[in-house]
Parts: C-alpha cells; sequence; structure tokens
C-alpha cells in the first residue's frame, strides 16, 4: 500500500509516494537510552561529520547526550578514512573524497557494540533556483518557498530539501522522488506552518540528491511527526539503514544551496 506525502510541485499536483512499507514503532521506555548516529558526507570538498549521541527518557529535557570515546572509521574506494573527535560526540574527517556511484561503509564501535552502515553517492541534479510565491491557506495568502529543477529521465532520483528562515531551519520535513515526475521540469513547493515568511526575510534552501535508502529513513520519519534536526531520535523507529540496533541514518549525498531575499 501506498501512501501520499504532502509534497507539492507544478500547480501544486506533485506528490511524493512513499516505499511500500510497514514503519514499526518501538516502545523505548523512561530507562532504556539508544545509541543516535547522524552521518553525513557530502561531495563539497571539507570537513564532513558523523555525529553519536543518545536518546532520553520521555521525562527528561529534549537534550540528547554526546557520546565520546567512539572509534569511527569510513571506508571508500578501498582506503579506511578515521573520523577524530573534536567537539563531544563530534567525529570529523576532511580527507574523504566520494565521487558519483561510489559507496561507503561507516563503522562506529561504542560500548563495546558496532553499528554499521552504507550510503551511495547519486548523480548531482542541478537546482536552477529557488523562488517565493503566495499559496491559499484557508483565508489567507501564505508566502512559500520553491525550488525548480530539471530531474533527469534516464535516472531514479531521490531527494531531500532542508529549509532554513533567517539561519533558523524549518522543522518540516521534505522528501520526493520522481515516481511521477521523472524527466520533467519540477517546480516543489515547500510549504510549512512553522515559520511565517514575511518580506525582508532571508529564506535558504538545500537541495539533496540521496540514495533510496536514506530516502526511506527520512521519508517515514516525516511521516511519524519527526520535526527537524533534533528529532531523528524520535522513540518511533523510522526505516534506519544502519545495522546493529542504532537510530539515525549514514548519508552520502550531494548538497547544493540557494537563497533568496523575501520581497
Amino acid at each position: 500500500m501506498r501512501k501520499l506525502i504532502p509534497i507539492y510541485g507544478p500547480l501544486l499536483l506533485l506528490l511524493a509516494l512513499s516505499s511500500c512499507q510497514k514503519v514499526i514503532d518501538v516502545n523505548i521506555g523512561n530507562n532504556t537510552p539508544m545509541i543516535v548516529i547522524e552521518g553525513n558526507i557530502t561531495n563539497v570538498t571539507g570537513t564532513q561529520t558523523i555525529s553519536i549521541s543518545k536518546t532520553v527518557a520521555y521525562s527528561d529535557a529534549n537534550v540528547y547526550p554526546p557520546v565520546s570515546g567512539a572509534t569511527v572509521t569510513v571506508s571508500s574506494n578501498g582506503i579506511n578514512y578515521t573520523f577524530k573527535e573534536g567537539a563531544a560526540g563530534q567525529y570529523t574527517n576532511t580527507a574523504i573524497k566520494v565521487k558519483t556511484g561510489q559507496a561507503c561503509q561507516m563503522t562506529i564501535t561504542t560500548g563495546g557494540q558496532t553499528y554499521t552502515a552504507t550510503s551511495i553517492m547519486p548523480a548531482a541534479v542541478p537546482l536552477d533556483s529557488i523562488g517565493i510565491s503566495g499559496l491559499s491557506v484557508g483565508n489567507k495568502i501564505v508566502k512559500t518557498a520553491s525550488a525548480y529543477y530539471r530531474d533527469p529521465p534516464d535516472q531514479i532520483n531521490q531527494y531531500r530539501f532542508v529549509l532554513s528562515v533567517n539561519g533558523v531551519q524549518v522543522k518540516q520535513i521534505f522528501t520526493l522522488n520522481d515516481l511521477l515526475s521523472n524527466g520533467r521540469v519540477v517546480n516543489s513547493s515547500l510549504y510549512q506552518n512553522d515559520i511565517t515568511i514575511v518580506t525582508g526575510d532571508k529564506v535558504d534552501v538545500e537541495f539533496q540528491c540521496i540514495d533510496s535508502a536514506v530516502f526511506d529513513y527520512w521519508n517515514s520519519l516525516s511521516q511519524q511527526g519527526g520535526n527537524g534536526p533534533n528529532d531523528s531520535a524520535t522513540p518511533s523507529n523510522p526505516v534506519s539503514n544502519i545495522s546493529g540496533g542504532a537510530l539515525g541514518y549514514f548519508s552520502v549525498h550531494t548538497t547544493q544551496k540557494r537563497s533568496i531575499v523575501v520581497l
């Protein structure tokens, strides 16, 4: 069975379709902390970061304690890269470079447990531009960001958009695949009701090309009420690509950013 995700396209007709799988809820309980891994390796040369933290009891403050002292490596194209801890729970490497079609294997050992994941760098799809338009919601018009790009006709593509207003990331999770837009010019409307966009605001859109497993993670998280960068440790279990019992994701993806000032 397929579910429609409220992602908008031209004339509000393009909808992203979720993958056909059931999401299983996990009852974490008040005294069962779990490891949370958020790994991101992009096609942009520079610092690549893997964050490790722990969940907290439901009754505690929504702050995830960092996990220090882990051994973190990523293997790609026959080379092993060690990620060193800087700030607590933040492991970085500046030497790794990944090309289209190249796989990365992440291995993390902490607390006597080992967690692994694999992700593949997709081909980059150019983000042509972004814009601001008015969308009718109820009896009012709200300003909404839109992203414009051409989907390649000869590839299966999955995308994630990250929207920020005046440097603050909105809570809404935006995912889209090309099941209904393969080979077409796409106008994806990034509607959200978290931050009201007004004249003079600076709007940033990050456009990520992601592999299918990472798409499944963000897609399933968006359906369970996950609301942004600090909510990937949701007690409901999104479809993670990490084995070993950790929450979170390992994403090897392309990234592009565009900015606009609202008139």
